[in-house]
């Protein structure tokens, strides 16, 4: 019990590995990356699956209603950053079936990397 008090109050960096299909030269491409952290009071487990984002134009996934371009299991739902809490990204996705969630900054945003609750 003291030790999950620690984990979740300490940030923790997330190793992301990627695999996908390049159509433009036939290969599968393989990139790794110390890129993210961990949001305060998440489960630090690994997940795998398919990466799944809103339908769609809106990336945001605050709508109760959005839907996922992916839904079978088990899928990753990677969902852009603002207009509602972590918290609600977090539970719509997860109502939908993602084993996890990957939320991003949009790029002309920039790439600091917080931290963030989400009780």
């Amino acid at each position: 019990m003291q030790l999950k008090a620690v984990v979740e109050t300490v940030p923790a960096n997330a190793y992301v590995n990627l695999f996908y299909f390049n159509p433009m030269n036939n290969s599968t491409v393989t990139d790794e990356c110390e890129c993210g952290l961990y949001g305060l009071n998440s489960p630090l487990t690994s997940a795998q699956g398919l990466v799944g984002i809103p339908k769609s134009a809106n990336l945001l996934a605050c709508d109760y209603n959005t839907e996922f371009t992916v839904t079978e299991t088990p899928w990753i739902a990677l969902i852009e950053r603002g207009n509602c809490t972590f918290a609600e990204k977090i539970k719509l996705a997860t109502r939908r079936g993602a084993e996890a969630v990957v939320i991003y900054s949009a790029p002309n945003r920039g790439s600091y990397t917080i931290p963030m609750s989400h009780i």
